[in-house]
């Protein structure tokens, strides 16, 4: 990087540099006196000597071309783009109006405290500017949303600076680049194959909140499929952390559709209209149900031997030991090889209601549904069998008789796909089943198009 201006040098006849505010890879911003005016502005400034990436100079110019085309006033104001040659060297500079205050980054290190009043703030506040940048034609996409890139004046108002990253939708719609743009820590997934799409900014901005509300680099917080475990590290309501979940989701479809959309769910009032409350879990039970706005998982381990289980192991027992011997009976007492093939079906009754207790005894059950797909996995003794289909074909979730005893139907937990129908969790007791109907019923009718 070439060396910085010098205090109260002149650039081009018209501006005197003051301090510098800054220093990036895209360039050095410094504090600058309009001569004419006295007015201070923000001027940024690329050196040509020395650049090895030419790419840096295709995005000033294009952050000078977007820029000029924006108006908002959390937005700095757009002045000039010139370029100034030297014997040596050429220098280019965007002039801007100056943005008042410190940064989100620089203000938490000196002491800022965000709360979740705080944080619904100055997300509202950004979400605003991007609901105005992505309804642009084509849509604007900051690309390098971040603490060091909000401005918070002293009165709270915040103003998102350093286009030096923007890019057009249309633009590379045609064309996806292979250039990585962004900071490590607030980059959606996407933009490490050099995508972006206008819900990628939305990811900054949760990642930045989340920077805001702990102190700690998203980067630093613990993952799990790639998905930031942000709760046990921050101090909010469970409606704030249901929001922002969402917000920094991995995958592109299941964020908020828009800033608009993310928007409203932020400030606007919860429909007064009944809603389904969560069912809550039987007490004493063992199956573990966690669930988020995208996501639901269902743990069912072995139930273990229950009042109606062992009644079926006995049974089947006794019934084995009669069946068994029946068909000695009739092959060794003289009897033609017949009377031994009619008790076939008799031997898959009770090897039937065998397998049953073996099940309540051994096997791990696993239900994931998500926004898209899901996922049923029975585990017995090392054996896998797993299920998958997609989430929109579930139509239905119900209790079905899988058997009866004692005159007494015994139910089980039916997941209908389409003309397929996927059961589990017979083993389970009534109040079991019928919770995790209701869950799995709730979160599909939650999630469904």
């Amino acid at each position: 990087m070439e060396r910085a201006q010098t205090t109260r040098a002149i650039i081009d006849g018209r501006y005197r540099i003051l301090q510098p505010l800054g220093q990036g890879s895209s360039g050095t911003t410094y504090a600058a006196e309009v001569l004419a005016s006295g007015h201070i502005i923000a001027l940024k400034e690329l050196s040509l000597r020395g650049l090895q990436d030419w790419k840096k100079i295709e995005l000033f110019e294009r952050e000078a071309r977007i820029l000029k085309t924006l108006n908002h006033p959390a937005i700095p104001q757009y002045i000039d783009f010139f370029q100034v040659d030297t014997a040596d060297n050429r220098w280019f500079y965007l002039a801007q109006d100056l943005a008042e205050g410190t940064s989100l980054a620089d203000w938490v290190a000196a002491g800022g405290r965000v709360d979740e009043a705080e944080a619904r703030r100055i997300a509202t506040e950004v979400l605003k500017v991007l609901v105005y940048l992505h309804g642009l034609n084509p849509p604007v996409i900051h690309r390098d949303l971040k603490p060091q890139n909000l401005i918070r004046r002293d009165d709270g108002h915040i103003y998102l600076v350093d286009f030096g990253a923007v890019q057009t939708v249309y633009r590379d719609s045609l064309r996806q680049g292979s250039t990585v743009v962004g900071t490590y820590g607030y980059m959606a997934p996407e933009q490490f194959r050099g995508q972006a799409v206008p819900a990628t900014d939305l990811y900054s901005l949760g990642a930045t909140l989340l920077f805001l509300l702990t102190h700690q680099s998203p980067a630093d917080l613990p993952q799990e499929r790639l998905r930031i475990d942000f709760r046990p590290y921050v101090a909010v309501s469970p409606a704030f952390a249901d929001w922002l979940e969402p917000l920094i989701d991995p995958l592109v479809e299941d964020r908020f559709a828009s800033a608009r959309v993310a928007l409203d769910a932020l400030t606007q009032p919860a429909p007064s209209a009944p809603r389904r409350l969560a069912p809550r879990p039987p007490a004493g039970t063992r199956v573990r149900v966690q669930r988020s706005p995208s996501e639901l998982n269902i743990e069912i381990p072995p139930p273990g031997l229950r009042g109606e289980t062992v009644g079926i192991g006995l049974f089947g027992l006794f019934w084995n030991g009669f069946v068994l011997v029946w068909t000695i009976g009739a092959v060794t007492g003289g009897g033609s090889l017949w009377f031994g093939l009619i008790a076939i079906p008799f031997w898959f009754v009770g090897f039937g209601m065998i397998g049953g207790v073996a099940n309540a005894l051994l096997a791990h059950v696993h239900l994931r549904v998500d926004r898209q797909r899901f996922s049923l996995t029975h585990r017995i003794l090392g054996r896998t069998r797993r299920i998958e289909g997609y989430t929109a074909d579930l139509v239905k979730v119900e209790l079905q008789t899988a058997y009866t005893q004692n005159d007494r139907p015994v139910q089980t937990i039916a997941l209908l796909e389409g003309i397929n129908q996927h059961k589990f969790g017979t083993p389970l007791q009534t109040v079991e089943k019928v919770w995790l109907v209701d869950e799995i019923e709730a979160f599909i009718q939650k999630v469904a198009p």
